[in-house]
């Protein structure tokens, strides 16, 4: 929210790109460096920024557990559009984010084709119960009586996923939403 604020597009976010810091607070990294580092030959051949170029007491959000983010995995979390379009839009940053969000949720990133099912209307009771058999088994203990929070979020994540970038979120609406989530859900 506060690069959109700011005019700019990130334009990777992605696991890898998200550190944390000695307080488990996300910092987001590579702001830009991607669209600087497409011609250089030799960053393409050595792959991404090695752990001692991160910054002091920062770790990369993707070696926190399992994660399907490898090269070959990268495209999963641009936007649709982004391949096509030469100029950057926020709302890549919003897709991607959706992405993430689903992947912490569930411990894994979904194809497009899975997500086309997850638009699919059920009741309130049916999500719930789908989410809940889809969260990553690492934090199942955690969400024990948060089911509404999780479920939430999970909507949270599918709104930002849409294939219409239209219909998808400002990331600042998104941060009110996690807000307002956070405000609303129980403290174990």
């Amino acid at each position: 929210a506060f690069i959109h604020e700011k005019k700019h597009v990130h334009g990777n976010v992605k696991p890898s790109n998200i550190l944390l810091n000695s307080e488990m607070e996300p910092i987001i990294s590579d702001l830009g460096l991607d669209r600087v580092l497409l011609n250089d030959v030799t960053h393409k051949a050595n792959g991404s920024a090695r752990k001692q170029d991160l910054p002091f007491g920062s770790i990369p959000f993707s070696t926190m557990g399992p994660s399907t983010s490898g090269v070959g995995q990268i495209m999963h979390y641009q936007a649709p559009e982004s391949l096509q379009n030469i100029k950057p839009n926020n709302k890549w940053d919003v897709y991607s984010f959706g992405v993430v969000l689903l992947e912490l949720l569930t411990g894994r990133v979904f194809s497009d084709r899975e997500l086309d099912q997850w638009h699919e209307p059920g009741s309130e009771e049916e999500e719930k119960n789908r989410v809940l058999r889809i969260a990553d088994v690492a934090i199942k203990s955690e969400i024990e009586g948060r089911e509404n929070v999780v479920l939430a979020w999970f909507k949270l994540g599918l709104s930002c996923v849409s294939h219409v970038p239209q219909k998808r979120s400002s990331m600042k609406e998104a941060l009110q939403i996690l807000d307002k989530i956070a405000g609303a859900a129980p403290v174990n």
